[in-house]
């Protein structure tokens, strides 16, 4: 009976420890599912907005952030010439709470329609989606600051330019505007004066 009872005790404890690492197993599969996963959108449709796209991807698994690249400023003033005051994007950034269910969503989304009935409003356009492999957030907020870095750094040189040209051209203003001074001097006191001719 000494045996028995100390198996049965080895066996308890084994179990324990099977229980202890089922429970490190299961620990581990939450840590993983807090990963989150981003997905591109290479196409918005006009009039879509954040909001819009946050309701037709919630129903596959919940949303951390979204970030919507709005138009260039030189296409925004050309549709305000033209009597449009909406603001469309270009391209879009949606961050899933899981990368699972992000690779899920853009495997199964992709080139689908956006709507799933014919009077929806985004129905004939198509998901252009695609899972960014070990993209995080930061890349993007990176990569808008340094895109935003290079504008203003493109805007300065254009401005500089801009001053360069026009002091030169004020310069060459005043020195014609000295010369014909002296040239119209020189005749009121009756030398002979050259033509560029």
């Amino acid at each position: 009976q000494r045996r028995t009872s100390s198996q049965t005790e080895e066996e308890a404890a084994s179990e324990q420890k099977g229980a202890a690492a089922a429970a490190d197993d299961e620990a581990k599969k939450k840590e993983r599912k807090c990963v989150p996963g981003i997905i591109y959108l290479g196409h918005i449709p006009p009039r879509l907005r954040p909001k819009h796209l946050r309701n037709l991807l919630s129903a596959y698994g919940e949303i951390g952030r979204i970030f919507l690249q709005p138009e260039d400023r030189q296409v925004r003033r050309k549709k305000k010439k033209s009597g449009s005051r909406r603001c469309d994007f270009t391209e879009g950034w949606v961050e899933f709470r899981d990368k699972r269910v992000a690779k899920r969503v853009a495997l199964s989304l992709h080139n689908t329609p956006m709507g799933t009935k014919k009077r929806q409003r985004f129905f004939s356009d198509l998901w252009n989606i695609k899972y960014l492999h070990r993209f995080h957030w930061t890349h993007l907020s990176e990569r808008l600051a340094y895109e935003q870095t290079v504008l203003q750094q493109r805007l300065r040189a254009e401005v500089s330019q801009a001053k360069k040209e026009t002091s030169f051209y004020l310069n060459n203003v005043e020195k014609s505007a000295h010369l014909e001074h002296r040239r119209k001097k020189r005749q009121r006191d009756g030398e002979q004066v050259e033509t560029d001719e």
